[in-house]
């Protein structure tokens, strides 16, 4: 079998993996849930944001999913400004935040916690502003502009500190 081929496979196995995954933490949500006559909620609700998904065409129903979620957050929770720009879903970290925030949210309905719901509110004011920064003070994205996020390995700062790493690497006794 070439490379190729085995990378294929193991690619394939990886997707198996992590919806064998998505499943048993289905089985178990179920298992805890007291048996009534209250209907099963819709699996499409909890979804959860992969890593990474099978396919193309996952990814953008996920994100459908999410975006739907997070516009009935931006109007349910409009007077905290500005924190999320247009462009957000372009924004890894601001998905994964996201994502994060709407399954804490999705679970408050089965927690026996009182304090579940004041305990969301307040994860989710750190969140808003982690993304706020994230955004606003990384890229820099507007409400009308978007700016790709930078990466690391470009900025002057890391060259920098990379170049003084290797002077030391090189002139240090051995």
């Amino acid at each position: 079998m070439d490379d190729e081929a085995q990378k294929s496979d193991l690619g394939h196995l990886d997707d198996r993996v992590e919806g064998l995954e998505a499943q048993v933490a289905r089985l178990r949500r179920d298992i805890k849930r007291p048996v009534s006559g209250e209907p099963e909620p819709d699996d499409s609700s909890t979804t959860v944001i992969p890593r990474r998904w099978p396919s193309p065409e996952s990814e953008v129903a996920e994100l459908g999913s999410l975006a739907e979620w997070v516009t009935e957050l931006q109007e349910q929770y409009a007077a905290a400004g500005g924190w999320l720009v247009p462009c957000w879903w372009r924004h890894r970290f601001a998905v994964n935040e996201l994502a994060a925030l709407r399954i804490s949210w999705l679970a408050i309905e089965r927690s026996d916690e009182s304090s579940a719901a004041l305990d969301w509110h307040e994860a989710a004011e750190k969140c808003r502003e982690r993304v706020r920064q994230a955004i606003g003070d990384g890229p820099g994205c507007t409400p009308v502009e978007h700016y790709p996020d930078r990466p690391v390995t470009n900025d002057p700062r890391w060259i920098e500190e990379q170049r003084a790493l290797h002077r030391e690497l090189e002139h240090a006794p051995r």
